[in-house]
């Protein structure tokens, strides 16, 4: 199986055939066969789409993603309550825990392959941040008032 499809195939054996079948109004046997790697039944893109939607697993797409030099974040809910100030509290915290971590990582004049991983950690926090508070603002155009 090719490097797009073997994500969706481990994520479909994680989430369990049995149920995914059901939910893709598919026999299981079906489904297995359009899973197989070396079947003659092939997963067509309207399945790699539907599973992918099913799962919620992001081994599904992560491949595509690399070719485009794209990422992806889950998209995050606002905290119930959270004032629009705390949320940008929030997004400059995420956005100081980056630098921290970069400088920390740059100690040895270095970064070393667990440094990257924190790295794109606290950076992948601060995107997150920064797109709920975006998502808040667009929530406040008129006629809704802020909640500040």
């Amino acid at each position: 199986m090719d490097r797009y499809t073997e994500g969706v195939r481990e994520a479909a054996f994680e989430f369990g055939i049995k149920r995914l079948a059901h939910e893709l109004d598919m026999s299981e046997q079906r489904l297995y066969k359009k899973l197989d790697p070396d079947g003659s039944v092939r997963l067509t893109v309207e399945d790699f789409f539907r599973i992918t939607r099913i799962v919620q697993d992001m081994r599904c797409i992560q491949p595509v993603l690399d070719d485009l030099g794209a990422t992806a974040l889950p998209s995050e809910q606002r905290r119930e309550g959270a004032t629009l100030c705390e949320l940008i509290l929030e997004q400059q915290q995420s956005v100081g825990q980056v630098a921290q971590t970069i400088r920390e990582a740059l100690e040895d004049h270095r970064i070393e392959a667990h440094e990257q991983v924190q790295i794109d950690r606290s950076i992948h926090a601060a995107i997150q941040a920064l797109s709920t508070l975006r998502r808040e603002l667009e929530g406040m155009v008129e006629p809704r008032l802020a909640k500040a």
